[in-house]
């Protein structure tokens, strides 16, 4: 299983959540078919090649600021005259790039479908923005978050799950995109990530997103729950709504990630916490104070050797120390002397979707439709195009 598989699975993006707070609840706007990715951020140059025609557009105006017919392999450099793109100089701060149907677009050596944005940043670095087809963007990520040599009913299920999630995720017009191209997203590759069997999957199920009340949910997975899913409302206080609580699974344990085991100096654990503001001395014992009905760690105990003791959130304690370090937050802990060991179940937050219970269900002869229907509780498969009449 690929690397990527692993860390784009653990982690949510604190405007996600942000968003999701704020959105369950309320009617959502008219759903563009385009999302827009950040596929660089805070560079301060890339190499930039067009394959076939296009043209430039600059943002602000909507005026063709430039054109071409072959573009190699060039530098796209800041000044402070504007954005230079190989020997030309643009006068904006947004400069959009549109091909031509046949075209491609390379970035640092990636290929993507769609248009590209290049932005000029307040402190003088560049974003770059992928302007592309929502269903084209499944493709580039689909790769990266699951096998694509596992059973199609399973990569329907994600193509689903990936496409509801991209959607929800569209942020106002004024922010300069939607996504990243990340962990904190979904890690998306561009054209060079699509794969035969994960387009057919993403073609298979073209348009069909997850909705609760007539609205998308944000459609949240993970790699291994370990035993069950977890509750949105008890991780990140969302809203209480039947797609986003937690199911018993039992799909997953046959995953390498079912069961883990972690060997932590104390000390490094100190300096974590004193990094993230909190004012902790010597270590002398860490001890579960309550969990969740998922068995995942609600809150700790850090003791300290001067006898004081401080109470953090088992999600908290996870996040500052590495979602990389603590593969879950359903563990148990041992001490032993300046050192700990976590010995726990699954692999990332829990909530929503576990892809392994997925692939389990899949070679079970379950259909995607089950599969979603079993991770999110009362959501309904529709259309996107159908939530827009």
């Amino acid at each position: 299983m690929k690397k990527n598989l692993l860390l784009s699975l653990v982690l949510t993006s604190t405007l996600g959540l942000a968003a999701s707070i704020a959105a369950i609840n309320e009617g959502r706007p008219r759903l563009p078919e385009i999302v827009r990715v950040a596929i660089v951020r805070d560079a301060r140059e890339l190499d930039l090649a067009i394959h076939g025609s296009y043209r430039l557009r600059d943002l602000s105006t909507g005026l063709v600021i430039g054109k071409g017919t072959y573009l190699v392999d060039s530098k796209v450099r800041l000044l402070n005259r504007g954005i230079l793109v190989g020997l030309d100089v643009y006068a904006t701060k947004r400069l959009i790039i549109e091909p031509s149907r046949d075209a491609s677009i390379i970035i640092d050596e990636r290929p993507f479908r769609g248009q590209i944005t290049l932005i000029r940043t307040a402190d003088n670095h560049i974003t770059v923005v992928n302007n592309i087809n929502v269903e084209d963007y499944v493709k580039g990520i689909l790769y990266h978050e699951v096998s694509n040599h596992w059973p199609m009913e399973a990569l329907k299920a994600q193509a689903v799950a990936s496409r509801t999630y991209a959607l929800y995720s569209i942020n106002p017009a004024d922010k300069p995109y939607d996504l990243t191209n990340d962990i904190y997203s979904q890690v998306y590759g561009g054209r060079s990530s699509e794969r035969y069997r994960t387009d057919l999957a993403v073609d298979y199920t073209r348009g069909q997103v997850l909705t609760y009340d007539n609205k998308i949910i944000p459609a949240y997975f993970h790699a291994t729950c370990g035993g069950m899913t977890e509750d949105a409302q008890a991780l990140w206080h969302l809203p209480d709504i039947p797609p986003l609580r937690g199911v018993p699974c039992g799909f997953c344990v046959n995953s390498p990630h079912f069961h883990w085991k972690k060997n932590l100096r104390l000390k490094n654990i100190q300096d974590a916490l004193n990094l993230h503001g909190y004012k902790v001395g010597s270590i002398k014992d860490i001890s579960i104070v309550d969990r969740d009905r998922s068995e995942r760690i609600d809150h700790l105990k850090i003791t300290q050797r001067n006898g004081e003791g401080l109470i953090i959130r088992g999600k908290d304690f996870r996040d500052l120390m590495g979602p990389n370090v603590i593969d879950s937050n359903n563990y148990e802990i041992v001490m032993q002397g300046y050192y700990v060991d976590l010995i726990g179940k699954g692999w990332g937050h829990g909530v929503g979707m576990c892809q392994w219970g997925a692939l389990g269900m899949a070679r079970q002869q379950f259909t995607y439709r089950q599969i979603l229907a079993y991770y999110y509780p009362q959501s309904v498969l529709m259309d996107y195009h159908e939530l827009q009449k």
